[in-house]
């Protein structure tokens, strides 16, 4: 089960960064890679906060699957 959880985490992080990655090559290729550069500013808070959001599922399913496997292997021994 932990190991379940821990792939289909990685598959939704992968899937997380492919959309951010998307995004920033759509707005490169609308706007200019300018405006792209500017969307990775540590200063643009709302570009930071969306991104946390939208990698934060694959980030919380590999640490409950982490989690998952250590309780696993403590009530192993």
């Amino acid at each position: 089960m932990a190991r379940a959880v821990i792939i289909f985490g990685w598959i939704v992080l992968g899937l997380g960064v492919a959309l951010v990655l998307l995004g920033l090559a759509g707005i490169a290729m609308n706007d200019g890679i300018w405006a792209a550069i500017q969307m990775l500013s540590p200063f643009n808070v709302m570009n930071f906060i969306a991104t946390v959001i939208t990698l934060a599922p694959g980030i919380a399913l590999i640490t409950w699957g982490q989690k998952l496997k250590e309780k696993q292997r403590r009530q192993g021994n």
